[in-house]
């Protein structure tokens, strides 16, 4: 019997194999759904059910695409207005409390920010009802605001924010306030223009949940022509039978300006969520 004994350097080798492996695989379970995905968006209806799948279409088709022409153009306007400002108004609502909670003192800062934070915990389906009714008693059922007010202020935005100002020194602050800057000055001017990477990677995490967001529109809004997309893909789920081709169709335009904004802003994420676990 022959004894082969694997060397310190083969030893690495077979590590560095075998996490290439895993991440191959883990690649495959992430992009195949975004493939046949793609793929199924240029098939007719009725090869969207063969068997094996054919990942290149048989027969491409834009039809798909065209039953989109009437009514989508209008959902993803809508669903663009709504995602961009609440994106805005989050940014401000986020920073301006990140800071007050990271470089200003004042009583019972600490307790209110747990808080705060400790509604992440709080599912929005035991509140939805209550909001429901605040929405409803204002007169801003069925509109856009409805949307973009439920969505203003975000814990996990404000806490992610909050962690990156805190690796800012001090001594920038002081040394503003030295020269005669007030603590708005100080915000503007010297925090939030270090702040690029947290900035960017709210804006991405923002961005794409309220892009997707189904369940906000499903509760609010009742008009077609308010219907965002997600909303809106709903349209070719009847009672009796579901257009998965066109809903394809319909997945691959949403998943267009999530993948924009990411790779635009690929740089300052991943600066971001590194150094947003980093306390300063």
């Amino acid at each position: 019997m022959i004894l082969f004994k694997i060397g310190p350097l083969s030893q690495n080798h077979l590590f560095i194999f075998l996490k290439y492996f895993l991440l191959l695989i883990m690649f495959f379970i992430v992009v195949m759904p975004l493939i046949i995905m793609v793929s199924s968006a240029f098939k007719p209806e009725a090869e969207l059910y063969d068997f094996p799948m054919r990942i290149i279409p048989a027969t491409p088709t834009l039809d798909n695409f065209r039953q989109l022409a009437d009514r989508f153009p209008l959902y993803t306007w809508n669903s663009f207005k709504v995602t961009f400002l609440i994106v805005i108004v989050q940014l401000f609502t986020a920073t301006t409390g990140a800071y007050a909670f990271s470089k200003l003192q004042w009583k019972g800062r600490d307790v209110l920010f747990v808080l705060y934070l400790a509604s992440i915990m709080i599912p929005v389906q035991s509140i939805i009802i209550p909001q429901f009714l605040i929405i409803r008693n204002f007169g801003l059922y069925n509109t856009h605001l409805a949307l973009i007010l439920t969505g203003s202020f975000t814990a996990f935005g404000t806490f992610l924010i909050k962690q990156f100002f805190m690796t800012i020194p001090k001594s920038y602050n002081e040394a503003a306030y030295i020269d005669g800057a007030n603590d708005f000055t100080v915000f503007y001017k010297v925090v939030l223009p270090l702040a690029k990477p947290a900035l960017a990677t709210q804006i991405i995490f923002a961005f794409r949940f309220f892009w997707n967001d189904f369940f906000g529109p499903l509760i609010y809004i009742t008009s077609d022509h308010l219907k965002t997309l997600p909303l809106g893909m709903s349209d070719f789920a009847t009672e009796f039978y579901v257009w998965r081709a066109p809903q394809m169709a319909a997945s691959f335009i949403s998943v267009i300006p999530v993948m924009i904004i990411f790779f635009v802003a690929q740089k300052y994420f991943v600066e971001g969520v590194a150094a947003a676990g980093v306390k300063g």
